[in-house]
């Protein structure tokens, strides 16, 4: 048995809530769960937690979970006490330890590890890079190639026999030290390191290098169904001194509907409102559906899902707030925004990064773009 573990406490001091912080639109450990999901030679695979919303999000991107000792969450608790305590709920021949703080870590890479491991007899591997490191001073002004090196472990694969596991270590006799290339070895401590991944990770999913479920079901979206305020508005209602309403919509998500519709994609409003406004934004973009005044919105997506001939799966909704729950999860993708109510940001498959009104529905037309010319 090759198990993979995705250890994930809930009390991290350096960045509060990181394991299900959004980076690039999902909980941190969410890319992780990916990697795990899609890696052909791991066996099996969980997450060990005492964090019950850690458990929680784990559950809903398809993870089994293990539930851990409060004793083994605390801040001196080290990952070596875990795996003994895996081992003796589950037991294993090797494990492989994929911390979520390395959301660069893919399928591909877990697997090219686990090979060398299995081929090679080794009892231990470890990921990382050789850093040449001299202490200013006493380098005698050695050119960097001449600096001796030593092999960092990134934290992004570990991979340990039970014997070694069973002896209380940490690394065996026969260790492989497994260079990355320098893009991959980034592991998220604090602020810092967490803003510089979520870059080179969105790099990454543009350039096609790292997959992504999500991604790819968006390439078959047929319908994109939104809410109005707090999606397409910032959510703000204004009034004149006569009582009439205002609401500021975003030139910018105009364009995108626009571009999406070009596209042969069909789009809906579907709005608790019922507003003269809101029937003459829908009219001056050309939307397909436009419904006010609805209390039950999922109706209203079976309706739309009726009269295009398509599957929930096929539709994706923006909502924002308790009303749109329900069709969230009936909708194939449940997209929402950063200020959301916080039970629609944990049903949510992907948050923007822009807020309504501010942009949110351009962002979910490009990636629809992207996805249908990729």
């Amino acid at each position: 048995m090759l198990l993979g573990v995705i250890p994930a406490r809930g009390g991290s001091k350096g960045l509060p809530g990181k394991n299900i912080a959004r980076i690039a639109g999902f909980p941190l450990i969410y890319w992780t769960i990916q990697a795990a999901k899609h890696s052909k030679l791991l066996d099996d695979f969980l997450v060990s937690t005492d964090d019950p919303a850690i458990a929680s999000v784990a559950r809903r991107y398809g993870a089994r979970v293990l539930d851990r000792p409060a004793r083994l969450a605390q801040d001196d608790t080290t990952t070596l006490a875990v795996l003994r305590h895996v081992f003796s709920c589950e037991p294993f021949d090797a494990v492989v330890v994929l911390q979520p703080t390395s959301p660069l870590r893919d399928a591909d890479t877990i697997d090219s590890c686990i090979a060398e491991f299995q081929s090679n007899g080794y009892d231990t591997l470890a990921t990382g890079s050789y850093t040449k490191i001299i202490e200013y001073g006493t380098h005698r002004n050695l050119r960097r190639q001449d600096i001796p090196g030593f092999f960092y472990d990134d934290g992004n694969v570990y991979i340990l026999h039970n014997s070694v596991v069973r002896r209380d270590l940490w690394y065996g006799d026969a260790i492989c030290r497994k260079e990355l290339s320098p893009e991959l070895n980034f592991e998220i401590d604090d602020e810092t390191t967490f803003i510089a991944t979520e870059a080179l990770l969105l790099k990454r999913l543009r350039s096609g290098a790292q997959s992504n479920d999500f991604f790819s079901r968006l390439s078959k979206i047929k319908v994109l169904a939104m809410d109005v305020d707090g999606v397409l508005t910032d959510a703000g209602m204004y009034y004149f001194d006569n009582g009439e309403e205002m609401k500021k919509f975003n030139t910018r998500d105009g364009m995108g509907i626009s571009r999406i519709m070009r596209a042969g994609i069909k789009t809906a409003i579907i709005s608790s409102e019922k507003t003269d406004i809101i029937f003459r934004r829908a009219e001056k973009l050309g939307i397909d559906y436009v419904y006010g005044g609805v209390i039950d919105k999922s109706a209203v997506l079976d309706e739309i899902i009726n009269k295009e001939n398509c599957l929930p799966e096929d539709v994706a909704y923006i909502g924002d707030d308790l009303n749109d729950f329900l069709i969230m999860t009936k909708a194939g993708i449940a997209i929402t925004v950063p200020d959301a109510n916080e039970t629609i940001l944990n049903t949510a498959a992907y948050v923007t990064k822009r807020r309504g009104g501010e942009g949110a529905v351009r962002e979910v037309c490009d990636l629809l773009l992207r996805k249908r010319s990729s």
